[in-house]
């Protein structure tokens, strides 16, 4: 799949991506204040609503066109930091929050427990060694932080809907949970939103709208498109 600029721009507007975001915030507990450290932050869409939570956000992502598309949109200004003219609803001043790129390798430029919550929304699956970037996160949380992921599930019955070459691997929900154990994090929460209802597309949006009907029922539990997985680290 290309990665335009005008893709990162798009996937900001579908209600999937906006309903995962907001799983993403709540799992991770962000609040004000709170040190939050995106994975793979794209076009910068969730960093915007991280600042506009009050959080102290901070965005990484391997993509030189991801990281000026953010730039773009969050103003940036000369210093490095990023500053968007909207307003938190928790404060008068404008939103900041800070860019970097980081290398292919997965390390990241912070010290150990610099963050209290580390979010990856599509990313774990792009990850050519997941086992070692969940430890990095790890690292890089404070006691008592949490890692909140959004991924494709490798248990949804249409499996195309997300075929992607640049995927290195899908997880079903158990193979998520595991991986996020040997990284030493307690897992709290692992389901899946948007059931398979059918390839109609009148019908996806109708699991889309609805997902919280099906989320619960035990047939589509966790077989959803998409999984949510929220650890804690002890």
């Amino acid at each position: 799949m290309p990665y335009s600029p005008e893709y990162f721009t798009a996937r900001e507007s579908w209600r999937d991506w906006r309903i995962e975001a907001r799983n993403l915030i709540t799992r991770a507990r962000v609040s004000q204040g709170t040190r939050v450290l995106e994975i793979g932050c794209g076009g910068g869409g969730l960093l915007r609503w991280l600042g506009a939570h009050g959080a102290r956000a901070v965005g990484v992502d391997t993509l030189a066109i991801a990281l000026n598309r953010a730039r773009e949109k969050l103003d940036a200004d000369e210093h490095g930091q990023t500053r968007i003219k909207q307003k938190s609803p928790r404060s008068s001043a404008a939103i900041r929050v800070q860019l970097l790129r980081v290398g292919e390798d997965g390390a990241l430029p912070f010290r150990d427990g610099a963050f209290d919550a580390v979010i990856g929304q599509h990313v774990v699956e792009h990850l050519a060694d997941a086992d070692a970037a969940l430890r990095e996160w790890h690292r890089v949380l404070a006691p008592g932080g949490r890692v909140a992921l959004a991924t494709p599930n490798a248990d949804y019955p249409d499996p195309a809907h997300f075929a992607d070459a640049d995927h290195a691997h899908i997880f079903s929900p158990r193979e998520l949970a595991e991986a996020a154990a040997r990284a030493g994090f307690a897992v709290e929460m692992c389901y899946t939103l948007f059931p398979f209802l059918t390839r109609r597309r009148a019908l996806r949006a109708i699991g889309v709208i609805g997902y919280r009907v099906f989320q619960h029922a035990p047939y589509w539990a966790t077989r959803g498109r998409t999984i949510i997985l929220s650890a804690r680290k002890d």
